[in-house]
């Protein structure tokens, strides 16, 4: 007969591991801007005040969106009962107002595009960066040490 294996703990360090919430999106967003504007700074020095305010406007487009993604995604998958008005509210929010301001910022001259495109993706590559630092630090391994 074969034995039962004991489940390994999982080591956290305090934080809810390998959990996609509201707490890695708020951390995400905070790093983002954090960073964006140091770097913006530079950005603008020698590209110019355009890139700065492109990469700073290509950010903040980003998070809105993320944020917005979130609050859809959490709306449609509740546990509870949905709210279809505050979904539809939301949906009908995000579409139109978040891209036509994407579509004005991309025709915008003063913005070049380039710069805007880099902004939308830097909390992308934060989010990357901040799992391949967990999957480099294994925070997430189990360990079996009991």
């Amino acid at each position: 007969m074969r034995e039962k294996r004991k489940r390994p703990k999982r080591r956290t360090n305090g934080a809810d591991a390998g959990v996609l919430g509201p707490k890695l999106l708020r951390r995400t967003e905070k790093t983002s801007v954090i960073l964006g504007v140091v770097l913006a700074i530079p950005a603008a020095t020698y590209w110019g005040v355009g890139a700065g305010a492109g990469w700073l406007a290509g950010i903040a487009w980003s998070l809105i969106n993320l944020r917005f993604i979130a609050s859809i995604t959490e709306k449609v998958f509740a546990q509870s009962e949905r709210e279809h008005k505050k979904i539809v509210l939301a949906v009908a929010i995000k579409f139109p107002v978040l891209y036509l301001v994407g579509f004005l910022l991309l025709r915008s001259e003063f913005i070049p595009a380039l710069w805007l495109i880099a902004g939308f993706t830097w909390p992308f590559f934060v989010l990357f960066m901040k799992g391949a630092g967990r999957a480099y630090l294994q925070l997430d391994q189990t360990s079996s040490d009991d």
